[in-house]
């Protein structure tokens, strides 16, 4: 029988056709590599480095679609989705967040609605010979999260409601799901306070 709260779940991709992030890697001084957004065909990556030299810049530019400082030693950098994240944005997982762990190997912190749908999701990412590998064991969020609250986060992620440019408002998400904006600003709040909370509990255990 199939659980009835989603999981929580780390997995590693690995694959080689993100000319982005292989060309970051490459340099002196990266912190990390992350990515806060991804879309089917483009992925927001955040790049965190001391400092960017002028030649860096030139290379990040020259393979990316659009560059912008967000503050000190710190880059958004849109670019053509690879074979991972364009896996994942088709896929039902909602994207908690994500790290390279070198120029081919990405770590995701995903959730989904149950151990099926992890389970069918790996078999999905195996044919996509993305070479999947569960690196932290599902975590079940019983008395956390309930099944609601999972698929208001999810339809309010897909429909671009948390990005910067909010694709969609409460008010429009509430018509499709043909309930209350009050309604659905209350369960998305308990929703996010749930995730909010497991994510500084992991900070500070």
């Amino acid at each position: 029988m199939a659980e009835k709260y989603p999981i929580e779940a780390v997995i590693e991709l690995e694959r080689d056709d993100c000319k982005i992030t292989r060309a970051i890697m490459q340099m002196n001084g990266v912190k990390s590599v992350s990515r806060l957004k991804i879309e089917v065909d483009e992925t927001l990556h955040l790049v965190e480095k001391d400092e960017f030299s002028d030649e860096d810049m030139h290379i990040i530019n020259s393979l990316s679609k659009k560059v912008a400082r967000t503050g000190p030693g710190k880059l958004w950098v849109y670019g053509k989705s690879c074979s991972a994240c364009k896996a994942l944005a088709l896929s039902d997982a909602v994207l908690i967040s994500s790290k390279s762990v070198d120029s081919k190997r990405i770590v995701f912190r995903i959730l989904m609605e149950n151990r099926v749908s992890l389970k069918k999701l790996m078999k999905v990412l195996e044919e996509d010979d993305l070479n999947p590998k569960i690196v932290e064991e599902p975590d079940e969020q019983r008395n956390e999260m309930s099944e609601r609250e999972f698929s208001v986060l999810k339809m309010c992620y897909d429909l671009g409601y948390f990005e910067n440019d909010r694709g969609s408002s409460l008010t429009e998400i509430a018509k499709v799901l043909d309930i209350s904006t009050s309604s659905l600003s209350e369960t998305l709040r308990r929703a996010m306070k749930k995730i909010v909370k497991d994510y500084l509990s992991r900070k500070n255990p």
